[in-house]
Formats: structure tokens, sequence, C-alpha cells
């Protein structure tokens, strides 16, 4: 599956203007950002993309922020590793959790080694929402746990409840090459307890997780509540991320309207991860 990235100049944008673009083009289905010294970039797959509806989204917030000059342009896949690699080597979440490509070489070792090769998917740790959730994980005793990675990208949050001693994984997700690359990184991690699927959320129906993990935009999450709430099992745990800090008390409102009862919240530069209970 290809993408479109939607590319702005940094330095015509303040910190207050990134946060609000972010949440503008997460709404819209972008489904992730790099934003570095020179420009703020941001990506969507190429069959949800809408040139009118970006352009109707952007047009509202230049009304708040002034003009915003952009391009829009499609990255193909073969194009991607390079793409990623050159904004991405290693990540360290804390001091037991360390990420990396697999051409790097970590300078001392962690109790969490986790290999990600890039492959025209998303999710590197690098991300607020990632780190936050992989932190959130290592307070939940997993030791023979049943979890479901919801859109799991890399599958790096699949792998690390593997290497927390889940007994089974299964994770999923609608994009074909995020399907690959979850699968290329269990091999890489030699994690061989983990099911992924190519599927949407329907596939949750009739099964039962004691941990559901969902790191995707607001709308999805609110979209989706149900099949989440319903495959928890009693007393099983939901952490949920991929919005903004204003949006928490939709996701929470939702949650609460099948039963989810909200445990933690915590925030790192806007970002919100959220924790319920069944």
């Amino acid at each position: 599956m290809d993408y479109y990235e939607f590319q702005c100049e940094s330095a015509l944008l303040s910190n207050e203007t990134r946060d609000l673009l972010t949440a503008y083009l997460a709404d819209i289905g972008f489904e992730s950002f790099i934003d570095d010294e020179n420009a703020f970039k941001a990506y969507i797959q190429c069959d949800i993309y809408d040139a009118n509806i970006l352009r109707s989204t952007i047009e509202p917030l230049e009304q708040i922020v002034g003009k915003l000059p952009y391009t829009v342009s499609q990255v193909v896949s073969e194009n991607w590793n390079e793409t990623w690699e050159q904004t991405f080597e290693c990540a360290e979440i804390n001091e037991s959790i360390f990420i990396h490509i697999p051409t790097y070489v970590p300078a001392k070792p962690y109790k969490h080694d986790i290999i990600i090769q890039p492959r025209m998917a998303f999710g590197s740790g690098t991300h607020e929402t990632t780190s936050l959730i992989l932190q959130t994980m290592q307070t939940i005793d997993l030791q023979g746990k049943t979890v479901c990675d919801c859109g799991c990208g890399t599958g790096v949050l699949g792998i690390f409840a593997s290497q927390l001693g889940a007994s089974s994984v299964y994770a999923f997700d609608y994009d074909n090459n995020s399907v690959e690359n979850t699968i290329q990184n269990a091999k890489l991690n030699n994690v061989e307890n983990i099911t992924v699927k190519h599927a949407s959320f329907d596939c949750m129906q009739n099964c039962k997780f004691d941990l559901v993990l969902a790191n995707i935009n607001r709308n999805i999450l609110v979209e989706n509540m149900e099949y989440i709430a319903k495959s928890l099992n009693p007393n099983g745990i939901a952490i949920l991320s991929g919005f903004y800090s204003e949006d928490a008390s939709i996701v929470i409102g939702k949650a609460e309207t099948f039963g989810l009862q909200i445990k933690t919240i915590q925030e790192k530069n806007n970002w919100t991860v959220t924790t319920f209970i069944q």
C-alpha cells in the first residue's frame, strides 16, 4: 500500500501550530507524523486520501494561524525504507527498553531490546503515544495473559507484550504492509507466539483477551469501542492512545458507555494514553 506525504516547511510553524496541524490531520486519517528542523510531514494511505477534504481542513486552520503553504506527494513502498531510516535509527524508551533498526548496535545491553525493520508501517517508539503505552505495559503483569494489538503497524506493541510474558498475542491491521512488517519484525525478535491477520476491528468478535492495545486516532477508537469493550475478559485491561488531551473526554465517554472504567490517564506533549478496566 502506498502513502501520500503532506509536507510543510518547519520554519513556518510555531509549536502551537504544529499541535493544531497534527490534530486536524489526524482527524481526517493521517496516521503518522515526522517533525524535524527542515519539514513537518504527515502520512495518509492513498486509498483514503481526498484532496478536497484536506483543503477544507486546512482552510479553517489558516484562519487561526495564518497561511500554511504545503505540498502533497506520493511515497511509493520501494522508497519507504530509505525515508524511514533517514529519520529513525533508535529510540531509548527508558533504562530497560531500547528499539532500533537491524543495522544499529546498542552501546549497552537492555532488558528489552526490540528490533524494528521499517516497511511502510508505523510505530517505532519515537512517538509520545507509543513510548507511553510501552511504559504503561511494564506496569501490568502479563505472564500467561492473552493480548490483542489493534492496528499493529510495525508490531512493536505485540512484540513487547510477548517479551513481558504474554501467552499469546493476536495482532491485526487493515494495511497489508503492516501485516507483513509485523510478521517480519516478530521473526527478527524471535517471537513465535504472535498471530498476525489482515483484518479490521470486526475480527475481534467472539474473541476474548486480557489486554487490548490500540494506538490509533480518536475517530477510529470511538467508532470501534464496542469491539474493544466486548473482547475483554472480566477485569481485562484496554490501553488506548493516538489522540490529543482535549479529545480524551470523547474517548473516555465512549468507553464508559460500554462499561469500561477509566483507571489511569497519562499525557506527554499534549498526547494522551488512557488505561481502562472491564
